[in-house]
């Protein structure tokens, strides 16, 4: 274990080498602040794309929009970005901005102990080795910790078995059963990707989803010139992504009533389904009951069609038990494979942050959102100070950007960090920090995903700790100033 004396000191300690920490690097050295550096416990940067890379993983937002606008990207090959492309952007944007010396990659993030008597944090390493930081910043986001739902017997299967987000490249499934267990956002992707390749793939549903077209291509000859060599096209294209996101996509989630996007987006599901699925049986066990937009809306041109495939099984019934040679559902029937992927998704609750932040006094994270996560503006908590969250409690978007919202979160952070000075602290008030939570829970409450379905937008409660319930412009104008009178700042 470092010593004391021997524990460096830095301005800013950055969690996470994804796109919010990133962002946060370039912003800390746009203010002059040098004295930082980013910790990740991936071996190359790029955060969910350096996790994600199972068969098809692609972006599920358009590629002109799923960048920084400080950095464009003229050369996305597609209006949906495949994960490589996406990390090697991640990539490009480290060595612009000049960010390869302040990276330690391969290292993650232990501990974040508030040290009472220094007014620093005391950051346990991976490696064993501690490091002192003024201001922590956590930008590990919530895509990259995987979901392992406990299903009886799993310990007694045979064959392989692996996470979607951390696909086992050196195995070959030709030939080979798959089970994938999970039939929303990485099964989609995944399920077509395979399907031409294994011998038999069965899919694993609990509550089926609604799923709207990509229209997804190459970009032509021509419309890549034009993005490399007219930066209005590509700012006018831009512009016109975001708008449709405001104006098309944010609509669905706004509210369960009925309006013209919600009619529209039901009517490209409903033509989806009637296009890809002939079987009457099929289409009526993929068609859910609840309104559009209470969970994740799906975007796929193949996963429908892929369900329809000879050796692709759908699979309704609830899953009783893994035997040694494959899942036995509630029916008795048991569906052989040599292979399970776990297609269950991630820990969007933030319990592996809960538990590695203690704050002055003693007093853990964990503790502070014992009944639910919760953040001033969803990037700092009250008792916590200097210690900000990129996208914290209720950043989560279900209709732009995450990028866009990393950016706009940026601005309150720097603005929090400058406000601080050299050797301050800065947390905002509980009063503050409470009315914020009771406006956005009372604006969640008129959202679809307020709902009755069950997400992973919500607790066991029905608490929604993930999402943002209004547009992007709003997330934008909150925060692009700090309101110090919310804030207690001290030495």
């Amino acid at each position: 274990m470092t010593s004391p004396q021997d524990t460096r000191t830095l301005h800013a300690l950055v969690i996470g080498a994804g796109f919010a920490g990133i962002c946060m690097g370039k912003r800390l050295l746009d203010a002059g602040i040098n004295n930082f550096l980013i910790f990740d416990q991936a071996q190359k940067v790029g955060g969910t794309w350096y996790w994600n890379s199972y068969p098809g993983a692609a972006c599920d937002v358009m590629s002109h929009f799923y960048c920084f606008s400080f950095a464009p990207n003229p050369d996305w090959s597609r209006k949906y970005s495949p994960w490589n492309e996406i990390q090697a952007y991640a990539d490009r944007c480290v060595d612009k901005f000049g960010l390869w010396p302040h990276m330690e990659l391969g290292i993650g993030v232990d501990q974040c102990r508030f040290n009472d008597e220094a007014k620093l944090w005391e950051v346990t390493l991976s490696d064993g080795s501690q490091v002192r930081a003024r201001h922590v910043i956590d930008g590990s986001g919530g895509l990259h910790v995987p979901l392992i739902p406990a299903i009886k017997g799993a310990d007694r299967f045979e064959g392989e078995k692996w996470h979607s987000s951390l696909w086992r490249h050196d195995v070959d499934l030709k030939g080979k059963k798959v089970a994938v267990i999970g039939s929303a956002a990485s099964a989609a992707q995944i399920v077509p990707a395979i399907a031409g390749t294994a011998a038999h793939v069965s899919v694993f549903q609990r509550t089926p989803n609604y799923l709207i077209p990509r229209h997804d291509r190459h970009y032509t000859a021509f419309e890549q010139w034009s993005f490399r060599n007219v930066p209005f096209y590509g700012k006018l294209y831009r512009l016109a992504l975001f708008l449709r996101y405001e104006w098309l996509a944010y609509p669905i989630v706004k509210t369960p009533a009925k309006n013209l996007a919600r009619r529209y987006a039901l009517r490209q599901f409903r033509q989806l389904l009637e296009k890809s699925v002939a079987d009457p049986d099929l289409r009526a066990s993929l068609t859910p009951d609840y309104p559009i937009g209470c969970k994740r809306v799906l975007i796929s041109d193949e996963f429908l069609s892929a369900l329809t495939r000879e050796n692709v099984s759908l699979v309704t019934e609830a899953i009783e038990c893994i035997t040694s040679a494959g899942v036995r559902t509630a029916d008795g029937t048991e569906h052989e494979a040599d292979i399970l992927v776990y297609a269950t998704g991630f820990d969007t609750q933030g319990h592996h942050t809960e538990q590695r932040v203690i704050g002055p006094n003693g007093r853990s994270l964990a503790e502070a959102w014992s009944n639910a996560p919760i953040a001033y503006e969803g990037c700092m908590v009250a008792g916590f100070p200097n210690y900000h969250f990129v996208t914290g409690p209720n950043t989560g978007v279900g209709s732009t950007s995450i990028i866009f919202m990393i950016e706009q979160s940026a601005n309150l952070i720097m603005n929090c960090i400058q406000a601080a000075g050299e050797d301050g602290l800065i947390a905002p008030r509980e009063k503050a920090m409470r009315e914020y939570d009771a406006e956005i829970q009372a604006a969640l409450a008129g959202t679809v995903w307020a709902t009755s379905c069950s997400s992973w937008y919500k607790r066991d409660d029905g608490h929604i700790t993930i999402l943002y319930p209004y547009n992007a412009q709003t997330y934008r104008k909150r925060h692009q100033h700090i309101r110090l009178e919310d804030f207690e700042l001290s030495k």
